[in-house]
């Protein structure tokens, strides 16, 4: 078997979140960034914020005794849309972290042995995708 690695993804500092949605299609979550970058996540993600969990993967729509269905575009959007990114990594486990300026994170849980978790992309910039299992693949890469 080929080792694990973890890794940085520098690409991303110093960008912001520009959209969030939902593709019901491919029940994936979509994080569109300020560089054109496009984060696809099928796998439990969560933004943490002031010590707590914000908003989850699974929340949107519900209802948790408000009077109006929970939205989680627009509570992610008000929580880091006008926040840098600061620091970006994945875990030897394709865990994935984005660190946003104010303390706010982006968590992404791989947590599939054959379903890729999420896939990190855009124009001119290098594919990184986690893999089901726990690999994860990086177009910059030497073989």
């Amino acid at each position: 078997m080929g080792e694990r690695m973890a890794g940085q993804l520098p690409h991303l500092h110093g960008q912001r979140l520009a959209d969030i949605a939902c593709d019901a299609d491919c029940h994936e979550w979509v994080f569109t960034f300020s560089g054109e970058c496009v984060l696809r996540v099928a796998a439990p993600w969560r933004v943490v914020s002031s010590g707590e969990i914000a908003v989850g993967y699974a929340d949107d729509g519900q209802r948790f005794g408000l009077k109006e269905p929970f939205d989680t575009r627009e509570r992610v959007m008000r929580i880091v849309a006008e926040q840098e990114i600061t620091e970006a990594s994945f875990s030897e486990f394709g865990d994935l972290a984005i660190h946003f300026g104010a303390g706010s994170l982006l968590q992404v849980f791989n947590g599939s042995a054959g379903y890729e978790g999420w896939q990190l992309g855009g124009p001119g910039k290098r594919l990184v995708v986690a893999q089901g299992g726990g690999r994860v693949a990086d177009s910059d890469q030497k073989p």
